[in-house]
């Protein structure tokens, strides 16, 4: 993901939109799991199912892969699992995230970004 591209100036793409908000939401996974280790809180990102069938997947990919319940599954047995904190999982399953979400300065940059970009909403 370039850091960046974050307003969509030029032509909007909404795959890349959807792909890079969610590898934005793994980075801040990462932190907010570093963060909350010493409160024995546990946080992990899940990718629960491929094209699950759901109204964004019919819209646009058609026939489904896998189904809601599929990915149900897989996020209740994450939730309910003590073992592990600040990880990936596909499905199940621990998997590799895209090596950015693991690079620190990147996630810095990421967290930045966003409190640039909200500033002027959340300012009191």
């Amino acid at each position: 993901m370039t850091l960046k591209i974050w307003t969509w100036k030029k032509k909007y793409e909404g795959f890349l939109a959807y792909s890079r908000s969610k590898l934005a939401l793994i980075m801040f996974t990462f932190d907010l799991a570093d963060e909350l280790t010493a409160k024995n809180i546990i946080v992990n990102a899940i990718h629960p199912a491929t094209l699950m069938k759901t109204n964004m997947v019919s819209e646009h990919f058609g026939i489904p892969l896998s189904s809601v319940k599929k990915g149900r599954k897989a996020l209740t047995a994450l939730a309910s699992s003590k073992e592990v904190t600040g990880e990936f999982f596909d499905g199940k399953r621990r998997a590799k995230a895209l090596e950015q979400a693991y690079d620190i300065k990147s996630r810095e940059k990421l967290k930045r970004m966003t409190e640039d970009h909200l500033y002027n909403y959340l300012k009191t």
